[in-house]
């Protein structure tokens, strides 16, 4: 097995005990709210969440990151809930303030407030929900696919987490048994890759082009010929028979607009 899927079953383990720690912080916000002591249980989440569930997921993230997955967007997801959280806990409080100043306007205020927080928490699941699902799409896991989309919807992400502890589960141990085969590239006889159209290649370093394929195989890395621009962030990583288009980031590009590369 390649260093790189070396890397991702670990990427996997810390993924599935982000899942886990999610699944457990949904079932502890779920029984808060039908007993009495709703405040306390919402406390002990908090503390998991931030001791154990975010650090594990941001460790996995790393990890595909490094291994060239695009996952880029939910390290932003991760650093936009604690704004959310703190966003939240303060429109609470000005909501508190104004029901005990019997205050119209500052509990209209403290309730805008909060409707901020859920959008800002809504933009967080979002993003890490497209992440995961970028990790599935790469694997061809639609189970993990299925589960990042879940996770971006609030009312059912916790069954996004649950499926997504499963697929993390199966494909660590794919990983590591040597059950997963990449594809491989064919002898140039029966291989044809060739672009279609023009791309473009942005200043920020994104590249976007589209390829022909006769079959499934996988991109490792790409570079901009006669520059020292290299790259192994590349969505899909893995070419399906047909036309695809491909997202590149390189770093970003210095050179005059216009040029052909």
């Amino acid at each position: 097995m390649s260093f790189q899927y070396s890397q991702d079953q670990v990427g996997f383990q810390k993924l599935k005990d982000a899942s886990l720690w999610f699944i457990i912080i949904g079932i502890l916000s779920l029984v808060g709210f039908f007993v009495g002591v709703g405040a306390i249980i919402d406390i002990v989440a908090l503390i998991l969440f931030f001791m154990f569930a975010i650090p594990s997921l941001r460790q996995s993230f790393q990890i595909f990151y490094s291994t060239g997955k695009d996952v880029s967007q939910g390290f932003t997801g991760i650093n936009l809930i604690p704004i959310g959280i703190i966003v939240e806990i303060l429109g609470g409080i000005i909501s508190a303030v104004g029901i005990v100043t019997k205050s119209v306007a500052i509990i209209s205020v403290g309730g805008i407030i909060v409707l901020l927080a859920a959008v800002i928490l809504f933009i967080a699941g979002l993003l890490i929900g497209l992440s995961i699902y970028h990790v599935g799409s790469f694997y061809s896991n639609d189970m993990l696919k299925f589960g990042g989309i879940l996770i971006i919807i609030p009312f059912v992400s916790f069954i996004g987490w649950i499926l997504t502890y499963i697929a993390s589960d199966e494909l660590s141990r794919r990983l590591g048994g040597g059950m997963f085969t990449p594809p491989t590239p064919l002898s140039p006889t029966t291989l044809q890759v060739y672009q279609v159209g023009q791309g473009v290649i942005k200043a920020d370093g994104t590249a976007v082009l589209t390829l022909y394929s006769s079959t499934s195989l996988m991109i490792t890395s790409a570079y901009i010929d006669g520059t020292p621009y290299v790259s192994n962030q590349i969505t899909p990583a893995i070419l399906s028979p047909g036309h695809n288009t491909i997202t590149i980031k390189f770093p970003p590009i210095t050179g005059s607009l216009g040029n052909n590369y």
